[in-house]
Order: C-alpha cells, then structure tokens, then sequence
C-alpha cells in the first residue's frame, strides 16, 4: 500500500444523488462511485442520444453560406444536415437549421454571432473516459468497457471561460465537471493521463482526506472525486 498525500483540489460537479430528469428531456443520474484507469483522453464525439451538437467535434471548422451551415467533417465540407441522422430530419429546412445555430452561438457569444468553429459540443474541447478495471491490470480488455461517465466540460462554462466571466459549475447527467482551465492544467501537469487512477468517492463522504493508503500501481498520482464536496483532489504517491 502507498501513502497517497493530498497536493492540490479543484471544482467539480457530478449527477445528483437520485435520479431525475433533466431540463434537456434525458436523464441525470448519480455519478458512478469506484476506482477506474484512464482510458483515453480525446475530443468525444457522440452517436447516440446527444448527437445532434456533440456528433461534431470541437473545433471544427464551421462557415454559414447564404441559409446553409458547413462543418468540416473528417477534412470534407459538408452541410451539417448530411452529418447524421439527428441534423438530417430537417434537410428540408435550411434556414431553420442555420438560426438554430446562430442563436446558439449568440447565446453563447454574445460579439460573435457568426460561427467559424464548432463550440456547441456538449462534452467541451476535451474528455477524459475511464474504465472499472475488473481484473486489476489496467488494460481495458475482456468485457472491460469505458464508462458513460467522463470529466469534461460544457459549451457554457467554455463560453464563460474564454469570456473571462465568474461561473459556477453546473450538476451533470453523471459525468463528472470541471473548468475548462482546470481540466488543462490536469491535463498538463499529469494528474489526468492515460493509466491513471480516478477515484469517485461516496456522496455521503463529507471531508477531503488529507491523505489516503492505495495500491498506487506506481503511478506518481491520483485523481479523487468528491461528488458530495464538489471538489476533486490531486494525490501524490510517496
């Protein structure tokens, strides 16, 4: 076992404790308490239920001529409406799917109301996907699979961020999130990097450890979610 000391902390906001439905019509569940590896950290895409603004990735280019919205999509331009099926059912309707867009990026950027980057993700500029390593050798594999809960970050607290605005973090829908920022400097400095721990404490946890005893598998650190606390602390191994 490893002594595991507690360096840094950040904000975090996770699912409720019970479930609920959520303003956007899908569910909000509890975020998923356990240990898990860090599978890959990427720019998530989506195909099933949020495919309609996160089935294009952030930061593709987008252009808006005359009523018709372009992504970049896999280096070609095509119309957001030959994307997927989500944008497809309303091919006939152009100009409605061009104010859709518009408005959003107004909401979003009030001085920029003409989008040339994709900034309407759900899952932010980059996530983080674990997996509950089941047979302990933290390769996902057998019937390992990535976990629907990410750390990642939101088209808002994006917006918010590159507005230099004060913001709270927002519940989730049982992904874990963090401040744009935030999730770059873990990122940066190595607290998020494939293979390493993320640990989702219980809800009804009520302190941050100051220190803990792990198998740390070696690895320099670790990264703790306190869903009831809405922090998550950054361990160091010694």
């Amino acid at each position: 076992m490893n002594t595991l000391l507690k360096i840094k902390e950040f904000d975090a906001h996770g699912g409720p404790v019970n479930l609920k439905m959520g303003g956007d019509g899908h569910s909000q569940t509890s975020t998923t308490v356990g240990r898990f590896v860090i599978k890959s950290i990427e720019k998530h895409v989506s195909y099933g239920k949020y495919a309609a603004w996160s089935g294009i990735a952030w930061g593709t280019e987008v252009k808006i001529t005359g009523d018709i919205v372009m992504v970049k999509y896999n280096g070609v331009w095509k119309k957001l409406t030959d994307v997927n099926a989500q944008w497809g059912q309303y091919k006939n309707d152009q100009k409605g799917v061009a104010n859709a867009v518009l408005k959003y990026q107004r909401e979003l950027y009030p001085n920029s109301p003409i989008p040339t980057k994709w900034l309407f993700n759900d899952f932010g500029h980059v996530s983080v996907k674990y997996f509950k390593d089941v047979n302990l050798d933290r390769k996902m594999n057998g019937k390992e699979y990535v976990m629907g809960d990410f750390i990642h970050t939101t088209p808002t607290d994006e917006a918010a961020t590159a507005r230099r605005k004060i913001f709270q973090l927002g519940e989730s829908h049982g992904c874990i999130h963090v401040k744009p920022n935030d999730i770059d400097t873990m990122i940066g400095n190595g607290y998020l990097k494939k293979g390493n721990t993320v640990e989702v404490h219980p809800y009804t946890k009520k302190a941050i450890d100051s220190s803990l005893k792990r198998n740390a598998a070696g690895l320099p650190f670790e990264v703790h979610f306190y869903p009831g606390l809405y922090k998550i602390a950054i361990y160091k191994s010694i």
